[in-house]
């Protein structure tokens, strides 16, 4: 998901993050996801809805040479 810089802070990724979540639940059981380790706004926004971590990626993309890693998450939706 991305949100330009100039919309960002107007609450527009916790309501988009929110209606996917609303959409999922009628569609699959679990949603997963993918966050480079080092963005804790995205890490932040994902945990208040709800996501948990399960595992860490290392060296998941390669960038101009440069390696990140990504933190896997789910959202269970069915008990």
């Amino acid at each position: 998901m991305y949100v330009r810089p100039e919309a960002r802070g107007l609450g527009l990724e916790s309501a988009l993050v929110a209606r996917v979540i609303e959409h999922a639940g009628s569609v699959v059981e679990e949603l997963t996801l993918a966050v480079e380790a080092s963005n804790d706004q995205a890490l932040s926004l994902y945990r208040r809805a709800g996501f948990e971590e399960y595992g860490l990626e290392e060296r998941a993309l390669k960038v101009a040479g440069r390696y990140y890693d990504e933190v896997l998450m789910r959202l269970i939706l069915v008990s």
